[in-house]
């Protein structure tokens, strides 16, 4: 566990040295501040120090996003080999954490969870928005449509937002009912 968290944490700051050092680092693009980041620095730290809250997350909200995120890549910092190697290395990773958690540590969804994570990820939107016109960014892909050919990204500016606001919340209710079938292993 630890060397899973501690991996996902240092790929993080290696990454930010790594385009710094290629001159690619931008506080419009490289901060970890699209859900796949946040996702990816609070698996880091589930591995370090768990909770039922961070796990809820991670399976309602993270899994989904990196399994969109492998389906239609957005590389916004450049396609080098060691960007695409980290991509999916993170992105992998979330996933690979919350299913450890789940089925290793026998974590599982509480009743109603997705309600407190569907009104978090509300909170989490109005700060990145914030984010975004402080920075003059795009995080979230709140200030203009991503460029990837998702067939989810429906509409101009600022509707495919709300196309985004139901899918997501299908994606919470489709993952929160499949991991509440989940039984704990019988070792």
């Amino acid at each position: 566990m630890i060397f899973m968290g501690v991996l996902q944490l240092s790929r993080e700051v290696w990454r930010q040295w790594y385009l710094s050092e290629i001159g690619m680092w931008d506080t419009s693009n490289s901060l970890p501040l699209h859900l796949c980041g946040i996702a990816s620095i609070l698996s880091g730290i589930m591995m370090l120090r768990a909770s039922q809250d961070g796990f809820e997350f991670l399976i309602m909200l993270g899994i989904p996003g990196a399994l969109h995120s492998f389906l239609t890549p957005e590389l916004v910092n450049g396609g080098d080999t060691y960007q695409i190697m980290e991509y999916y290395l993170s992105h992998g990773g979330i996933i690979l954490i919350a299913f450890y958690l789940a089925i290793v540590e026998g974590y599982r969804i509480r009743e109603k969870s997705w309600l407190t994570v569907v009104i978090l990820g509300q909170f989490i939107l109005i700060f990145i928005a914030m984010m975004n016109q402080i920075l003059d960014a795009n995080y979230m892909y709140l200030s203009q449509r991503p460029i990837a050919a998702n067939p989810l990204i429906l509409g101009a500016w600022p509707w495919y937002i709300l196309g985004f606001e139901i899918v997501g919340i299908i994606h919470v209710l489709i993952f929160y009912a499949g991991f509440r079938k989940m039984k704990p292993l019988p070792f």
